[in-house]
Formats: structure tokens, C-alpha cells, sequence
């Protein structure tokens, strides 16, 4: 039987607090380390929970299934891995917490800070958190996992209260007329601020080794491409995610086992919901220059213009209620690619293209169809790893935001 559950979208705000409003508590422990009492970790893992929302339960039921998963040995000296969870859920004050178990397998959850209530999703608290967690358990490798709402590369507040280049709102997207309007709210019970995604990247301190998005339609070439410096992969969904997230129980060791453990872990994701709905895909950060490039070779050789004669009907999309700001990006170049003529040998511009996707795209696994509530949201026929825009004429306020973006200012999308 199809199960119902919430979606998810990701934490992303603008600054509201500074670092002096953030009242903490150190617990006894780590909370109190000086840094000559460091502990040097092979891989260190962060799981940034923002739950103060509509995902709260959600988010306890997530943290239950991490402990029962095969999570690491504590360990004091020497080296090991570690695995930190910051939990900011509703009716709780916020945590940093280190989920490990003792030799005899038992499962201990350590508070290495308490925090006064505090927007989890100001870039200045989210920066103080990793800061903080980075320095305490310094590792050769840190992973970071988002797990919250997500609008992927939109402007703040946007997904929720979309307008046009009058400022006039969209009626006819209403959160109000979604039958699902529960399950798909936008994020903003911290507040009313978000963050997009020139800012979280603003916000990241260190070089991750991946980032895992626990969040709706993060998987843009958009959102990789503006944090392709910060990380070394990507793991992210293009539609939609259930709010039952990912299967921590059996993705916590895959979470330590570098690229082959993503592999896998986007692999048990796309199981979990393999009757209801999922995308998922694995991409590589450092082959998004050649991607990019081979972007711009097209759209300077006539694709900017091809897509004002796009059927966009029939071209593959990955949202619901006439959002229509995410499409796959395979699809997208497939027919607006022209054929190149170079020192009299013909060169399509798609195969550098493809092959230039394949490269950045490792894995990615999609179902037939996006389902909610036992009935088909939209159909998925091509997945090509990553979703992108498509610009839109009819209203400018999103193609003036788009062409602040890094991935935009690459290949001159939107003039």
C-alpha cells in the first residue's frame, strides 16, 4: 500500500541574530574542551537537524532510527570517527549531541551543548555549530548532512509566496489550494527568514568531503554549482523528498565510507521509496567546470534562443501545483542543442555535453512517477541526475535573481 507522508524542503536563512545572542550552556564533557583536548577523528560526520516546524516528529523518529544503526565506537585519544547531530526540534531546546556506543554495544547519546532557543537557520547559528563542531573533533575528512524543508536555488520566501514582476502575488499557487499544503510547506517555522543558497555557502567554515541534502528539490545544478568549492560531492534529490527522509538505520556506516558509501546510501534511499516516489543522485563537484562549459557552448550557439520555442508541457519536470521551476536538465539541453561545424568536421554539442554529465552525475536512481497520497503527482520519464531552470519571460523577478547566481554567471543562461 502507498504510504503518505510530509515532504521536505532545507534550512536556509539570512542572518537575524549575531554570534553574542547565542546563549549556550556547556554540558559536562566535550562542551568544556579546551584545545589541547581535541580528539583527532579519521572522519568526522555532522547531521544538522533544523526541525523547529511542521518536521518535528519526523526528525525524533529520524534520530531513533541513527541509534539503532551501526553507529561509531567512542572513542577519548588516538583516532576513530565520529558522528555529531545538532537537533533543533519543536518543544526541545537545541542540541549538539555525540551519538556513539561503548564496547559492549550500547548506545550512548553524549550533549556536548545546550543552547538557548535560538533560529537554527540564521547562517550566524549555523556557522557557530559547524565552527564549533569542526574545531572540538577535528578529522582528515568531515561530512555535513542538511536535514530540514528545502526550496532549492528560489529566493527567500519565494516557494511559499511566489509573485510576479509586479510584486503581485500568484493566487493560483496558493499553499492554500494544495491538497498537500500540510505535507509541502515551505520553510519558516524558525522565523520568517530564509537563506538561499549564496548564503549557505557563505556560511559553510570548512571543506566537506560531501554534503547529503535530507531536503526537497536541493538536487539543482544551480545549488551544486554555487557549493561546488566548499564540498567534494553531492547527494540531493531533484523532486520532492518524503519527510521520512532517509533510512538513517541503514545509511549511518555508509556515511563514513567515503564514495562508495554514498553510492549505497543513495541506493537504500531510492529503496525506502521505491513504491511512493524518488530521485536521488550522486555528483561529483569537481567535474561541474567542464559541465558548465559545455552549458555555455550551447546556449551561445543558439540554445538561448531555442528555448523560446520550447513545447515546456512536454518537457520533464520535477514539481507539483504549476511550480514550474525545476526541470531536468538532460531533457532541457537534449532539445536545444544545435549541431556544430569545427575544421570541416561536424560535432554535436550535446555529446560534449553528455559526456560532461556523466562525468559530474556518478549514480542516480529515479522512480516512474512522484506519488502522494496513493495518486500520481507527475510522471518521470527522464532523469538525467540534476534539474535546472528554465527561464521565463512572463515574469522577471526570478530571471533578475537568477543571474546573480554562480552557475548562471558560467553559462549565461538568462542574459
Amino acid at each position: 500500500m502507498t504510504k503518505l507522508y510530509k515532504l521536505r524542503k532545507i534550512v536556509i536563512f539570512p542572518v537575524v541574530f549575531i554570534l553574542g545572542q547565542l546563549l549556550l550552556s556547556c554540558s559536562a564533557g566535550y562542551g568544556d574542551a579546551e584545545p589541547g583536548q581535541q580528539m583527532n577523528a579519521d572522519r568526522t560526520v555532522l547531521i544538522y537537524m533544523a526541525a523547529d516546524n511542521s518536521l518535528a516528529s519526523n526528525a525524533r523518529r529520524n534520530l531513533d532510527e541513527m541509534r539503532r544503526g551501526d553507529i561509531p565506537y567512542y572513542f577519548s585519544e588516538g583516532s576513530g570517527n565520529v558522528l555529531l547531530v545538532y537537533a533543533d526540534i519543536s518543544g526541545e531546546k537545541p542540541r549538539l549531541m555525540r551519538l556513539s556506543k561503548d564496547r559492549f554495544g550500547t548506545v550512548n547519546t553524549e550533549t556536548l551543548v545546550e543552547y538557548e532557543d535560538h533560529n537554527s537557520c540564521s547562517d550566524s547559528v549555523m556557522r557557530s555549530v559547524l565552527s564549533y563542531a569542526a574545531a572540538l573533533f577535528p578529522a582528515q575528512e568531515n561530512g555535513l548532512v542538511l536535514w530540514s524543508h528545502g526550496t532549492g536555488w528560489l529566493p527567500a520566501g519565494y516557494y511559499s509566496n511566489p509573485v510576479d514582476g509586479n510584486g503581485n502575488a500568484l493566487q493560483a499557487l496558493s499553499v492554500d489550494k494544495d491538497p498537500y499544503a500540510g505535507y509541502v510547506k515551505s520553510f519558516g517555522a524558525d522565523g520568517t527568514f530564509e537563506m538561499d543558497i549564496k548564503t549557505l555557502a557563505e556560511t559553510l567554515p570548512v571543506h566537506y568531503s560531501y554534503i547529503l541534502f535530507d531536503a526537497c528539490l536541493m538536487g539543482g545544478v544551480e545549488v551544486a554549482y554555487e557549493l561546488k568549492d566548499h564540498c567534494d560531492y553531492i547527494v540531493a534529490s531533484a523532486a520532492e523528498i518524503l519527510a521520512g527522509g532517509f533510512p538513517y538505520e541503514k545509511i549511518i556506516p555508509m556515511l563514513f565510507e567515503g564514495r562508495n558509501g554514498l553510492e549505497s546510501a543513495c541506493w537504500e534511499f531510492y529503496q525506502r521509496y521505491a513504491e511512493d516516489g524518488a530521485t536521488v543522485a550522486l555528483i561529483e563537484t569537481s567535474k561541474l567546470n567542464a559541465l558548465a562549459e559545455s552549458c555555455l557552448d550551447i546556449f551561445l550557439s543558439g540554445g538561448r534562443v531555442a528555448i523560446r520555442s520550447l513545447d515546456m508541457d512536454s518537457l520533464q519536470g520535477y514539481f507539483r501545483m504549476d511550480r514550474h521551476w525545476f526541470y531536468d536538465l538532460g531533457d532541457l539541453m537534449s532539445r536545444i542543442s544545435p549541431a556544430d561545424t569545427a575544421e570541416g568536421q561536424t560535432r554535436n554539442l550535446y555529446d560534449v555535453f553528455e559526456k560532461a554529465l556523466g562525468d559530474a552525475v556518478i549514480c542516480k536512481w529515479s522512480t516512474d512517477e512522484f506519488v502522494l497520497g496513493g495518486y500520481p503527482q507527475f510522471s518521470i520519464k527522464k532523469f538525467s541526475g540534476l534539474s535546472t531552470y528554465v527561464p521565463n519571460p512572463e515574469n522577471p523577478v526570478l530571471d533578475e535573481y537568477y543571474k546573480t547566481l554562480a552557475w548562471n554567471k558560467a553559462v549565461m543562461m538568462v542574459e
